[in-house]
């Protein structure tokens, strides 16, 4: 995860507090991703959708077993023991978040990649890692934690050999303005997950031109991941009763509780259009 106005911790309490709520809801032993799924309406379950966003991803950025792939923001390591594992290449999982990173590592040992799917502490703002590198960067569901996304970007110029590739699946603003209520019901997603704030699809756009990248592609695929964010939905409404009398008796924490009220706005905003979910690639 990348640091924001709200600090390492505070993205690192949110991903430790709301593990748990991960496993359950997002059924981590068989998705090994906290990321949306790829709905193509061939997928027959939760964890194929999951599986099938790495595939996606990894079919637009070209990823094969000579590749050098940075995941940045890597959480559990779902992609990156994807990666190592049915495109054979070469990849370096970086999160801020210590359980994650120790979940990655054992997940990579028991898929046998441990040599190719490593994992080190870092912030994606400031990489561990050296100029021109690195043959793609890929982030999913992470760069949103950046306050300042062009940070994010100059880092991957930095460390992107020549000709190496970017790709990036995340939410995205998609209005300029937003009343009152609609700007509550964001910041209710927003702070409830540790996301300081969502670049449009344009800004993220214009930042990767400024910094040199090519063939700059940015697609909305909203209509994809709304099977996953309506999961998200029905688990916060479903869970309501039992999360107020769980935190009434001090088993769920506040960090838990907004995780909770998040994963209801992030639908609501969605299918009102505040925001969009977009595929972003490009070359350097």
């Amino acid at each position: 995860m990348g640091t924001s106005h709200m600090g390492v911790s505070r993205i690192e309490e949110y991903y430790t507090e709301s593990h748990f709520d991960y496993k359950l809801l997002w059924a981590l032993e068989d998705s090994h991703g906290l990321h949306a799924g790829y709905h193509d309406g061939r997928d027959r379950s939760h964890a194929e959708a999951v599986e099938n966003m790495n595939r996606e991803l990894a079919d637009r950025a070209g990823i094969g077993p000579d590749d050098r792939v940075l995941d940045c923001g890597c959480g559990v390591g779902g992609s990156s023991v994807w990666l190592a594992t049915e495109r054979g290449a070469t990849v370096t999982g970086v999160d801020i978040v210590p359980l994650q990173l120790r979940e990655a590592r054992t997940l990579a040992a028991e898929a046998g990649v441990a040599d190719r799917a490593t994992f080190t502490r870092g912030d994606f703002t400031d990489l561990p890692v050296a100029d021109d590198s690195v043959d793609v960067i890929w982030g999913i569901e992470a760069i949103c934690h950046a306050e300042d996304k062009a940070e994010f970007v100059a880092e991957a110029a930095r460390v992107l050999r020549p000709d190496g590739r970017l790709i990036v699946a995340d939410g995205f603003r998609a209005v300029d303005s937003m009343t009152p209520s609609e700007r509550e019901s964001m910041n209710v997603w927003l702070d409830g997950w540790a996301v300081p704030n969502l670049a449009t699809l344009d800004g993220f756009h214009t930042a990767l031109t400024d910094a040199g990248f090519e063939t700059v592609e940015s697609v909305d695929e909203t209509g994809q991941v709304l099977p996953s964010s309506r999961r998200l939905y029905w688990a916060s409404r479903l869970l309501r009763p039992f999360g107020r009398v769980a935190s009434a008796v001090g088993l769920r924490n506040e960090t838990q509780e907004d995780n909770r009220r998040a994963a209801r706005y992030q639908h609501e905003t969605l299918t009102d259009g505040l925001w969009q979910y977009g595929i972003v690639s490009a070359k350097r």
